[in-house]
């Protein structure tokens, strides 16, 4: 996932440290402000997407451990679902900040291409162009995404899932879900700029429920791909996100969604909770209840944002979302989610897990093993990558774009 506005952090004000930040996270959505629980919010869906990228298939040498290993970090599935809440919620608030300043649309696009492009044509270029010149099959394990990665070129990558049917761009594959935010990007500002706060509250709406009404005609033609990937059909996350955020800037303030907010949690946690049920006890494909499954994900992803704008940082929950782990982690996400999934190819290739069972003796301890490898580079990799080349593009935001009235 998701990335990109997502990623975003906002300037402080100046003079502003965070001991200046008032103690309730709502107190801090006004045009302009950092808001740390984001951070946390960015950095578990990482961690989410990674996990079920990296722990599936455990092996619990012939125990339960490993089928439930795999079951808790399957719960990572639906990440990129927070990701869509809190880039819906992020781009919708800076373009609420911007919408009565000068060279709105310009200076929008500027300081996205600025924070997007850089990493991520960056990759393409390293690993579809140059790594090619020197390494060659079987060796070179990005052939299949090579072969297509015009749509990759393109922000198309979800597209090409959706007409195929298949997932078959090697360590590529996760890009489907920045190419939906990025056709957000194109979008959302001019629903923004035209409509007032009812307006675009209700485009909002009609937004979730399009969406949910485009995966169940995709679901069915049995076009699993197209519900997954396509744009059309994953605008509910970004949509109440968006909703949230014209709330919290609006006359009623954030602390008013609390009670829906307590409702969505409650009524979409036990509404899951019965949709895998029922797909066990029938023996079905977990995909079966995608359709419902994305919305509901969104609407629970959605109060877990408000719980975290309203939270007291002193409150446990709080602390939880300010906590310096789930930042640390939240400001590299971006990183990390482009990184990520490339090394699992390679990872394969020169680190297959069959060597790494017998060096340790055991499929559980391997897989562990393996997971702490893999996030251990992945973070290397976006650390490197955000201190030595995207902050040197960030720099021009304030050259190029600046948001100053």
């Amino acid at each position: 996932m998701p990335h990109s506005g997502v990623m975003l952090r906002e300037k402080r004000c100046p003079g502003q440290n965070l001991a200046s930040v008032p103690h309730s996270a709502s107190a801090a959505v006004i045009a302009g402000q950092y808001i740390p629980a984001l951070d946390g919010l960015r950095g578990l869906a990482i961690l989410l997407v990674m996990g079920y990228h990296f722990g599936q298939d455990a092996d619990g040498g012939g125990t339960a451990l490993g089928p439930f290993m795999s079951r808790v970090f399957g719960v990572g599935y639906h990440g990129v679902d927070l990701f869509f809440v809190l880039s819906g919620f992020l781009i919708t608030g800076i373009l609420l900040d911007m919408k009565d300043r000068p060279r709105y649309f310009r200076n929008f696009y500027i300081r996205r291409v600025l924070r997007i492009f850089p990493l991520y044509y960056g990759v393409l270029v390293c690993v579809l162009v140059l790594l090619p010149l020197v390494v060659t099959p079987p060796v070179f394990p990005f052939a299949e995404a090579q072969r297509h990665q015009a749509w990759l070129w393109l922000y198309a990558s979800n597209i090409y899932h959706a007409w195929t049917g298949h997932w078959r761009l090697t360590g590529f594959s996760h890009l489907w879900s920045l190419a939906v935010e990025e056709h957000f990007y194109l979008i959302w500002p001019v629903v923004i700029f035209f409509c007032r706060a009812r307006g675009a509250l209700v485009v909002s709406a009609a937004c979730l429920v399009a969406s949910l009404a485009c995966r169940t005609g995709f679901a069915l033609c049995g076009n699993e791909a197209a519900l997954y990937a396509l744009t059309p059909c994953r605008m509910d996350g970004l949509a109440i996100g968006a909703f949230i955020a014209l709330v919290a800037r609006g006359p009623r303030s954030v602390h008013s969604l609390v009670p829906w907010a307590l409702a969505s949690a409650v009524i979409s946690a036990f509404s899951i909770a019965a949709i895998v049920w029922w797909n066990r006890s029938l023996s079905t494909s977990g995909h079966s209840g995608l359709t419902i499954r994305f919305t509901l994900y969104s609407l629970f992803f959605g109060a877990i944002v408000v719980f975290a704008l309203t939270s007291e940082t002193t409150s446990l929950a709080g602390r939880v979302w300010n906590s310096r782990l789930l930042r640390f982690f939240g400001k590299y996400s971006y990183g990390l989610y482009v990184f990520h999934y490339p090394l699992i190819p390679v990872l394969i290739l020169f680190f297959p897990m069959e060597q790494v069972t017998v060096r340790f003796g055991s499929a559980f301890l391997a897989k562990i093993v393996y997971m702490a490898v893999a996030i251990t580079a992945s973070l290397v990799l976006a650390m490197l990558s955000w201190h030595l080349y995207e902050k040197q593009f960030l720099k021009l935001k304030e050259v190029l774009a600046s948001r100053r009235a």
